[in-house]
């Protein structure tokens, strides 16, 4: 069983932001960097309501401004952290000439495994290298590391049970089961 299809560059922008909004690592960066974000912001006017002699409802209104950086900071960085991904993300795959790395592709199952052919070469994996197999809108990922995958958009398949066919196929052969987005 074998599918063809043109890999894009936002086929790969599509597998970065779906690694970043789903793997544990970065979710507890983001969470990180969300809690520090806060806290700094929030030093400023948490210690001016703890130093103040007036009351803390008057002390606070009088200082809103302060108070406004943190909740802006709260509403708007999930936001702004996928547009940033998905920016930096096509940057990065457009750098350099990738000659052979977009364009025709054939990824092809077989008893030992996968290959995935395109004009700059062949690369195969075997079955014992699956670590997990995802469904999105889109794409079909299929992990052969923590950072690594073959990516399937699909728009390669005439219909979504030949695309759900595959992914199948591919779970049966390595014993990972398909987790659907």
């Amino acid at each position: 069983m074998n599918v063809s299809y043109e890999l894009l560059p936002d086929d790969f922008a599509a597998f970065i932001e779906f690694h970043q909004q789903s793997s544990p690592v970065a979710r507890r960066q983001r969470l990180g960097c969300f809690a520090i974000g806060l806290a700094a912001l929030l030093v400023l006017p948490v210690g001016i309501l703890l130093m103040t002699d007036k009351p803390r409802l008057e002390a606070a209104i009088n200082i809103w401004p302060l108070l406004l950086g943190p909740i802006l900071f709260a509403v708007f960085i999930v936001p702004y952290v996928r547009w940033r991904t998905r920016q930096m993300s096509r940057r990065l795959l457009t750098e350099g000439t990738n000659a052979g790395f977009y364009g025709a592709c054939d990824l092809a199952i077989d008893s030992e495994g996968l290959t995935e052919s395109r004009p700059s070469g062949s690369t195969s994996r075997k079955w014992t290298s699956v670590e997990r197999i995802v469904t999105t809108p889109q794409h079909l990922f299929v992990y052969t590391s923590g950072i690594e995958a073959f990516v399937v958009p699909r728009r390669a398949f005439g219909t979504d049970s030949e695309f759900n066919a595959f992914a199948d196929a591919i779970a049966d052969k390595c014993g990972v089961a398909v987790e659907r987005t």
